[in-house]
């Protein structure tokens, strides 16, 4: 097994490399001056199952091509096997065509990763089940839920709540794993500006604390939002959990300043020394990411 790193997320392949007691693949990922992206691998890889780690976040389309350079530079090195590990899929939120006109870019970015040679995906928590069925190749998606509500920490009057129709699944898989009952928000989204409005609560929240387990935190807006319409009802205390931390412009910002009690994501994407902010915790999948390699070799 050889495990190589993309310009992504370094700091997390070493994590995953020391979990699995192994040194990072050697390679060179140099630009060209008009920016284009050149992938050279200096290890023997013949025969051997190799394994890319590369999370498709900001800029997305360069990491994308990037990763795709590593597989067809290792198939043709005579790779066993490649394996792509993208702990966050960039481009998964397009996974329909939300206006006409509008290409479904997670189809697109699917079939792109599998022309370029990778046999098999490694991913965490995708933001829709539609993404899977993009691929033809194997897709091994992972849950973050225990790993996210084991930073939560017990609390005693608490329920969860389902922040969106796109998320009810989620949300309630969630709720049963901890087992906690769940309330149901109703909200109304403009696809045009992004704004969202809550519109209605299914159930009670007055004096618990809430519980919200969504795949992405990106510009906060709807975080805050669902926050403040849960305090207006009553809620003691809002803990927002999410997988891919985007924290997209001004987000930090404007978290810091919410009604949020605590905010718990992963490190599937870099979140630099500018974007942190006192009420955010940070817990690592390197765990995840190593269990998972170890049981997709071959």
């Amino acid at each position: 097994m050889i495990l190589f790193s993309g310009t992504s997320h370094p700091l997390l392949a070493k994590e995953v490399a020391s979990i699995l007691g192994i040194s990072l693949g050697n390679v060179e990922v140099t630009r060209f001056i008009d920016s284009e992206c050149r992938v050279r691998i200096l290890d023997d890889v013949k025969n051997q199952d190799v394994f890319v780690i590369q999370s498709l976040s900001q800029i997305a389309d360069q990491h994308l091509v990037e990763l795709c350079l590593f597989a067809t530079a290792l198939k043709n090195l005579g790779a066993k096997t490649v394996t792509a590990v993208i702990p966050w899929m960039g481009y998964s939120k397009q996974d329909k065509a939300f206006r006409s006109g509008e290409a479904v870019s997670a189809q697109l970015v699917a079939k792109v990763i599998e022309v370029a040679g990778f046999d098999r995906v490694i991913c965490c928590e995708l933001h829709s089940k539609t993404v899977i069925p993009y691929f033809s190749i194997p897709v091994v998606e992972l849950s973050t839920e225990e790993l996210l509500a084991s930073a939560r920490g017990p609390l005693a009057e608490s329920v969860v709540v389902s922040p969106d129709k796109g998320g009810v699944s989620r949300s309630e898989s969630f709720a049963s794993h901890i087992g906690k009952p769940i309330v149901y928000l109703e909200k109304k989204r403009n696809h045009d500006t992004g704004e969202v409005s809550v519109s209605s609560i299914s159930g009670d929240v007055k004096g618990k604390a809430v519980i919200i387990f969504d795949d992405i935190i990106n510009t906060g807006a709807t975080a805050v939002e669902t926050s403040a319409f849960l305090k207006q009802h009553g809620a003691a205390s809002v803990i927002f959990l999410a997988t891919h931390a985007v924290l997209a412009g001004d987000a930090s910002a404007v978290l810091l300043k919410s009604t949020i009690d605590q905010i718990i994501v992963t490190n599937t994407i870099v979140i630099s020394k500018e974007k942190l902010f006192s009420s955010l915790t940070i817990v690592s999948v390197a765990s995840l990411l190593a269990d998972a390699i170890k049981q997709n070799l071959g």
